[in-house]
């Protein structure tokens, strides 16, 4: 069986029609003669997804009501077979895991945190969030990107994580690629599974990462 493509539209903050069709065309990436109206959005959609796909809809809860409706009836008439929406919105703490991941710890050497955000806001994209203030004096950062949060801390005597590591999966994962290439940094692609796009790098201090598009 094949898995389905994961395709993720973010609506959060789309306050109105043209707000949340704007969502639609950078996410699900429309032509750029994209009419922005519901017409335009049906014959979109009639050419979206090739195969089984996944479309992970986050922010519904911020479109209004009429638009909601609206853009799930055209979902339900023009998308492909194949295609289906999972809204993620309602997700409440009684339908939560027994288990969810929290973050991720990476080791990084002592006085490095200025190379550290270098290569993971820098380069990565990923933005920094403040420590509490009495962790803060241990050094190291943390940072996010939506689901993912990343906890880099000083050890001592640090050594390089070079086969145990964090597989983070990315939805710009070419643009990230090319920018990892330009920043320097060996990139080495993994095909031993075909139907997944992944890669491998280090960070600056040796660490192994893997990116993994969605």
């Amino acid at each position: 069986m094949t898995s389905p493509d994961i395709v993720a539209l973010d609506t959060r903050g789309a306050g109105d029609k043209a707000a949340f069709l704007a969502a639609c065309a950078r996410d699900l990436h429309f032509p750029d003669y994209f009419g922005g109206n519901w017409d335009a959005f049906e014959e979109c959609l009639r050419d979206f997804g090739t195969g089984p796909t996944l479309l992970v809809w986050t922010g519904a809860a911020d479109v209004p009501d009429d638009v909601r409706e609206t853009a799930l009836q055209i979902f339900g008439d023009s998308l492909a077979e194949g295609v289906d929406v999972l809204v993620v919105d309602d997700v409440s703490l009684s339908a939560a895991p027994d288990f969810a991941l929290d973050h991720v710890q990476l080791a990084i050497p002592p006085g490095s945190e200025d190379t550290a955000r270098a290569f993971w806001i820098d380069v990565v994209g990923m933005t920094e969030t403040p420590k509490p203030p009495a962790l803060a004096a241990r050094g190291g950062l943390w940072l996010s990107g939506e689901a993912l949060n990343l906890h880099l801390g000083v050890e001592s005597d640090f050594r390089p994580a070079r086969k145990s590591h964090p597989g983070i999966m990315v939805r710009d994962y070419e643009q990230l690629v090319a920018r990892l290439h330009s920043a320097g940094y060996d990139v080495t692609d993994a095909t031993d599974i075909p139907e997944v796009r992944r890669c491998h790098t280090n960070d600056p201090f040796g660490n192994r990462i893997e990116f993994i598009a969605y």
